[in-house]
């Protein structure tokens, strides 16, 4: 039998535990957290898990106006879906030439990734010339039998991403190093 403490302590921890809800500690993610400005990146966002258990069925990236272009890496298994805006202006690619639309979306459907393994979805992401800009990529997750998991909150000015519940990944644009590495 329990000394009364313990039970009152016990009962107090109970009753007090559903009042704390952590912030998502899974959520999907970006890797590299940043970037130089207007460079080439090579970025995974990773999926930590499916939705309420259930696989993971679809992968969509919303890519905003900061990203001057992307080239999805294809994944055996899935097909790959590519959306584009036009531009209002055309813009050097880089190589060369001009672009007169940009990738507004990528979507990686099939698999399925089920919800006890983890991936990676990349992107080559070519970055505007934005020094100091937090680029957000929400990323949509839909799983089997229907469930969603929207990793698309921006957090608002002086807020962090830890105040929000399902943070789209972001990235940080770094001023661009010269060649000899200097910023």
């Amino acid at each position: 039998m329990r000394p009364p403490f313990h039970a009152a302590l016990l009962g107090g921890c109970l009753l007090a535990a559903p009042a704390f809800v952590p912030p998502a500690a899974a959520h999907v993610t970006l890797d590299p957290p940043q970037a130089a400005a207007g460079a080439y990146v090579r970025a995974a966002f990773r999926v930590p898990h499916g939705c309420a258990g259930a696989a993971t069925e679809r992968l969509t990236i919303r890519l905003p106006e900061g990203v001057v272009g992307a080239r999805p890496m294809p994944k055996p298994g899935w097909t790959l879906a590519i959306a584009r805006l036009p531009l209002e202006a055309p813009v050097p690619n880089g190589h060369g030439g001009m672009l007169s639309e940009r990738v507004s979306e990528i979507t990686w459907s099939g698999g399925p990734l089920p919800d006890e393994q983890y991936e990676e979805f990349v992107l080559m992401l070519h970055l505007g010339d934005r020094p100091g800009e937090t680029l957000h990529l929400p990323a949509i997750q839909a799983c089997a039998g229907g469930g969603t998991a929207a990793w698309a909150e921006i957090p608002e000015p002086g807020r962090r991403v830890t105040d929000y519940r399902m943070p789209a990944p972001s990235l940080r644009l770094l001023p661009a190093r010269g060649r000899d590495g200097a910023q």
